[in-house]
């Protein structure tokens, strides 16, 4: 038999494994051992450096992007209430 309460906490406690659960494929860590050599590792480094320096670089260009295309927005906002304050 279960306590006062105790349901709700096994509700809330599976809802919070579930959405742990649908999280996993977001994040992801890879595994390191002491049996990895130096050179396995290095070349991870790089690997993962390089992945990394690629991604800076998408994120810098898609930041620009998205800045031109705000601005873009808002001229076309001014624009579409200049048209309406013309045609009252």
């Amino acid at each position: 038999k279960l306590k006062k309460g105790t349901a709700s906490v096994a509700v809330a406690l599976t809802v919070l494994g579930a959405g742990l659960v649908v999280n996993t494929n977001e994040v992801s860590a890879d595994r390191v051992s002491r049996s990895m050599s130096r050179d396995d590792l290095l070349n991870r480094a790089q690997d993962l450096e390089a992945k990394n320096h690629g991604l800076e670089h998408q994120n810098t260009k898609l930041s620009t992007e998205n800045k031109t295309l705000q601005e873009q927005a808002e001229a076309r906002q001014k624009e579409l209430e200049n048209q309406k304050v013309q045609n009252k």
